[in-house]
């Protein structure tokens, strides 16, 4: 037995020996090139090169300096400096390949897009014309069972290159170190990973951009049935920097229509690292984030076909910080989603603020109906709405500043959703205004913004607005409504206009109708009309300008503060200017100005000014004492104003103090020929005296 052992090694190592003899005197590297280059030669439809070819039984395969040509059969598509294949000979006499190793050292890849927009890999395998094509095997799979212990690819080099311009130029170098199995025939299980690297990526729009080196690392298991198509993915461990993505599922149908049924989990990552990848291809200057971000998410559908895939997972936000300029905010919370619904639960906080963000999106992946309810105990506008700023200028190269290019009015957003919602705060503070019971409904529809609904409390008093802001045309068009119940005056001159800050005081009503359109100075002026009533109860104008130049004009010094019984007027706003028609009145004045003040501040106006027996001694005894009219102890002038509300100028009505002057003098002569006539006379004459003084009136 131990004799027949020993004779039958030693006859399997004589046939080793033989065959490896056999392949030393038969399979020469000549035989083997000659065989393997017009082979590739007739299937690539390229020109291949082989250097320097190596055989052994023990040691396999072995080439040099191999390369695929390009179709100018001059530059080189794909090249490689070493390849080597190390396979066991045994398991080949049962039809099972077992490769040890295949490994490839420095491979290049060349992808190049002509400027007629054609692949430099497009010709590869394409058979001349006349030639019948083999068709494949239908049944698909492998006719042997194939396992590689091993793929080592060294060095590998990858670049894509757009003479159009469309797509990036890429650079990459990359390591590879896998493995691939087939043990039926149908499936092939491979794993293994990939290191990347991004040498260089060139975005060419809207101008050139270079990005270099990003790392990347794959780790990966994954199953591919060659009959069917399909792609199993047990893992996928994608790492981007310091960003981390695990994929797992299936793909099917990869020849027809692609299918995909995965779930995609990236763990808790700073922000800052998303950031930061994300500032590598897009100008995100002055944007900062902190914080971490996490999610899960599963995809099902069609891939050409985005609007169909259904999707269901969570991001979850944990305290991501966003600074952007003058903005400071912080966001919490959650964003549910599943197939058609998408659920916010998020806490909001901007600077000093803090709100609750809560509702829904239907169908966020193609009609996106929004319904999103804001919610906040107490809110400081003033940190949200930021005081405007001088329009910028632009050097000419010269030291000077130049006015920037004309403003455009702001185009239409076109956005392709609808919306609604309610937004509730309990207080609110702007500037000096405190209102509290802040309720407002909006709806967004047609690039339609409508809020049917504004309501707010301040002090005492209430307001109340809806309006209409249409968004699909250039400069866009609103209408707007509402009214004012017993506010504190000051309070609102205060807020919404500071440059007559603790000039007028008392509780103001007033009622507003106005359209418009245009999102510039210039043509909101222009296209903004408005129709409005008010009026002030136990008021007081005091610190103005406009009483303060009345008062010197008088040389009145009482003047400088009107005490208010009533202020009531209307005024309406067309082509730029107000038209107004107004009465105030206290104890001491009363005048009713009339007029029209441009949306510039400019002045014109006329009003008589009636003081009392007490202001009118001290005003005949000025200037202007001549055109006073007295009855019954009050005086009455007429003045206008002109100038602006920062520099008014009064100047007395000529005209019509003229005629005050004349009808008084006549008055005084009619009166004073009829002293002279007797009783009779005066009797007959007194019909002739009325209409006389009718005439000069």
């Amino acid at each position: 037995m131990k004799k027949i052992l020993i004779i039958t090694v030693a006859a399997i190592a004589l046939l080793i020996i033989a065959f490896a003899v056999f392949i030393k005197i038969y399979v020469t590297p000549e035989r083997v090139k000659g065989f393997i280059v017009p082979t590739a030669e007739k299937a690539l439809n390229r020109k291949v090169q082989i250097g320097d070819i190596g055989i052994s039984i023990f040691k396999g395969i072995s080439l040099n300096d191999f390369s695929i040509k390009e179709a100018d059969q001059t530059r080189d598509f794909v090249k490689c400096k070493e390849f080597v294949l190390k396979f066991k000979l045994l398991p080949l006499l049962s039809k099972q390949v077992i490769i040890d190793e295949l490994k490839l050292v420095s491979p290049v890849v060349k992808i190049e897009r002509g400027p007629d927009g054609k692949y430099n890999f497009e010709g590869i395998g394409k058979k001349d014309e006349g030639v019948k094509e083999e068709k494949p095997d239908e049944a698909g799979g492998l006719p042997i069972s194939l396992t590689v212990n091993r793929v080592e690819i060294q060095e590998a080099q990858f670049s894509l290159a757009d003479a159009m311009k469309e797509l990036p130029d890429v650079k990459s170098t990359a390591d590879i170190d896998i493995s691939l199995k087939s043990t039926d025939s149908r499936n092939i299980f491979s794993e293994g990973t990939v290191d990347l690297k991004l040498d260089e990526i060139t975005l060419k729009k809207p101008t050139d951009k270079h990005i270099r080196d990003i790392p990347a690392a794959l780790s990966y298991a994954v199953n591919y049935n060659l009959e069917s198509k399909d792609i199993r993915v047990d893992k996928a461990d994608l790492k981007i920097r310091e960003i981390l993505a695990s994929i797992n599922g299936d793909i099917k149908n990869l020849n027809t229509s692609p299918t995909v049924n995965i779930g995609v989990t990236i763990p808790k990552v700073k922000t800052a690292e998303v950031l930061a990848l994300a500032a590598l291809f897009a100008d995100l200057k002055g944007l900062g984030l902190t914080g971490d971000i996490a999610a899960e998410i599963k995809l099902d559908g069609e891939i050409k076909k985005t609007e169909a895939l259904k999707a269901t997972g969570n991001i979850a936000l944990d305290k991501v910080g966003i600074t952007y300029n003058a903005i400071n905010a912080l966001l919490d919370g959650s964003v549910r989603f599943d197939e058609t619904l998408m659920n916010i639960d998020l806490k909001a906080t901007l600077d000093k603020n803090t709100a609750e963000i809560k509702g829904s999106v239907r169908d966020y992946m193609k009609d996106r109906k929004i319904n999103l309810n804001i919610y906040s105990r107490q809110l400081s506008l003033d940190t949200l709405i930021p005081a405007g700023k001088p329009a910028d200028k632009t050097s000419d190269g010269g030291g000077k500043t130049t006015p920037g290019k004309p403003a455009k009015e702001a185009a239409p957003p076109a956005l392709k959703l609808t919306a609604d919602g309610e937004i509730r705060i309990d207080s609110a503070v702007y500037r000096n205004m405190t209102m509290s019971d802040f309720q407002m409904q909006y709806a967004f529809r047609n690039n339609r913004l409508d809020i049917p609904r504004l309501t707010a409390k301040a002090g005492k008093g209430a307001i109340r607005v809806n309006c209409l802001a249409d968004l699909s045309k250039p400069g866009y068009a609103y209408i707007l409504s509402g009214n004012v119940d017993s506010l504190h005056a000051d309070e609102v001159v205060n807020t919404f206009f500071p440059k007559a800050r603790d000039t007028v005081f008392g509780l103001i009503t007033f009622n507003l109708k106005m359209n418009g359109s245009g999102t510039l100075p210039e043509s909101i002026k222009k296209n903004l009309a408005a129709d409005a009533d008010f009026s002030i109860k136990d008021g007081r104008l005091t610190g103005a300008n406009i009483t303060e130049g009345l008062a010197q004009f008088l040389s009145i010094k009482e003047l400088e503060t009107i005490e208010l019984k009533q202020a009531k007027g209307t005024v309406r706003v067309i082509n730029g200017i107000a038209a107004l028609d107004t009465i105030f009145s206290s104890d001491d004045v009363a005048l009713d100005p009339k007029g029209n003040i441009g949306l510039n501040e400019t002045l014109d106006l006329a009003f008589d000014l009636k003081l009392s027996p007490r202001l009118t001694d001290k005003a005949m005894s000025s200037k202007i004492g001549q055109y006073i009219k007295s009855e019954e102890g009050w005086g009455t002038v007429p003045l206008k104003v002109y100038g602006t509300f920062a520099k008014p100028s009064y100047m007395v009505d000529i005209e019509k103090a003229g005629k005050r002057i004349i009808k008084k003098e006549a008055d005084k002569y009619i009166d004073k020929y009829l002293d002279k006539q007797s009783d009779k006379k005066k009797k007959e004459l007194e019909p002739v005296r009325d209409l006389l003084k009718g005439i000069l009136k």
